[in-house]
């Protein structure tokens, strides 16, 4: 197939976001083994990776044994980034910049799995927004655009496919400065099925969907074979998941990774039953603690029958053993009228308050016992948040520590 190339005036970069996946790899392979296809000189081009630390084992050997040779192979510049730490201000590092990339780097300052635990959530994803991608990927990619190339026009290659128009356009809608997006699936009107299949060709080998161990979009009903032969074929990677998800659940009983169906309970149906057995005892035998935990959900613009935004205060009470925790929370129970009920992901709760389950603002108040993972945080407002809905209940942690 001869696709025509758009012409790029020879002093202006090009960069590609490689995301390690089907869509982006068969850019860069079809760039390179068809140089009618580029309208640029590879001496434009940089590859730029942002690494995460917790991609597959696949992925990682996919890069490493076919398309890091050709990019070795035709000198293009491969640089790897990585978010620095868990704030903004930490900025990111570089990991690698070469013309000659062989290994791509895992070993990272901080993963999104670790934040999720420190958070005690799963990644949230809707139809318009990734926020697991925004922090680990886009912070470290649009902090080295900014830094490398963004004070003049470049040309910013994204691997959106012919069946991702809407993300493409609202790509174009958010675009600001000298960046000037290009995606050049969209322009040879390939899909995922088309990329997929001029990589086996082109490469002789598959090239799999690029994901973290605990992708939600990794549950749905298409993908769910793939998830679960990925997971048989690294348990270390489903045990990463399950423990992801099992924190969130102690702090939210809704917050199953993909959304209606809860990873553990794919991995039971699936008769996986020695890593279900794993991450029991991962949980059993980490130490625990008790958490208070308060929500406050508002309104949606005033109207008391929608949800809007929710906050949330997360305060460790107590760490040591679980069968400690457990006690601990069985005595704090008692002390505050309230009844511990364990559901059936085995997590125990205590509720002092229950939300209202239709008219907003509402809140919650409880406490549960759970891997001693999650740290203490809360929005600035939330206290004078929480007390105008509740009329000022009391706050467990406060009363400890006066």
């Amino acid at each position: 197939m001869s696709t025509p190339a758009v012409p790029i005036p020879p002093d202006r970069p090009v960069v590609l976001n490689l995301g390690m996946g089907v869509d982006s790899s068969a850019i860069a392979t079809r760039w390179l083994l068809e140089p009618h296809t580029r309208g640029f000189h590879l001496g434009q081009l940089t590859v730029l990776i942002a690494s995460v630390g917790e991609e597959y084992r696949a992925t990682k050997d996919a890069m490493e044994e076919a398309l890091f040779p050709l990019l070795a192979e035709h000198r293009v510049r491969t640089v790897q980034v990585a978010r620095a730490g868990q704030t903004s201000r930490d900025g990111y590092v570089t990991l690698s910049d070469t013309r000659t990339p062989t290994r791509l780097v895992t070993d990272v300052p901080v993963t999104l799995g670790e934040r999720m635990l420190s958070v005690g959530t799963v990644p949230q994803v809707s139809s318009t927004n990734r926020s697991c991608s925004d922090w680990i990927k886009h912070h470290a990619l649009d902090s080295w655009l900014a830094d490398n190339v963004a004070d003049a026009p470049f040309t910013h290659c994204i691997g959106y496919n012919a069946d991702e128009t809407r993300r493409a356009e609202r790509d174009l809608d958010h675009t600001k400065g000298n960046r000037i997006p290009d995606f050049p699936l969209l322009r040879w009107n390939w899909t995922r099925r088309t990329a997929a299949d001029y990589l086996r060709t082109a490469l002789g080998r598959e090239i799999s969907r690029s994901a973290c161990f605990f992708c939600p979009f990794q549950g749905s009903v298409g993908g769910r074979a793939a998830l679960l032969a990925r997971w048989r074929a690294e348990p270390e990677a489903a045990l990463r998941a399950l423990l992801i998800e099992h924190n969130a659940l102690v702090m939210n009983g809704n917050a199953a990774l993909f959304g209606s169906r809860a990873a553990r309970d794919v991995v039971e149906e699936a008769g996986l039953h020695d890593i279900l057995d794993r991450h029991h005892d991962q949980v059993r035998q980490s130490p625990w603690s008790v958490y208070e935990v308060r929500r406050v959900f508002r309104a949606r613009d005033g109207d008391p029958t929608r949800k809007g935004q929710a906050y949330r205060s997360v305060a460790p009470l107590a760490t040591g053993r679980r069968r400690d925790m457990i006690a601990h929370l069985d005595h704090l129970s008692a002390r505050y009228g309230c009844t511990p009920a364990t559901d059936r992901h085995g997590i125990t709760r205590a509720h002092l308050l229950s939300r209202h389950p239709s008219l907003y603002p509402t809140a919650e108040h409880f406490l549960a016992a759970g891997p001693a993972l999650t740290q203490a945080k809360a929005r600035d407002c939330f206290d004078d948040l929480f007390a105008a809905v509740t009329g000022g209940a009391p706050v467990i942690a406060a009363l400890h520590a006066a």
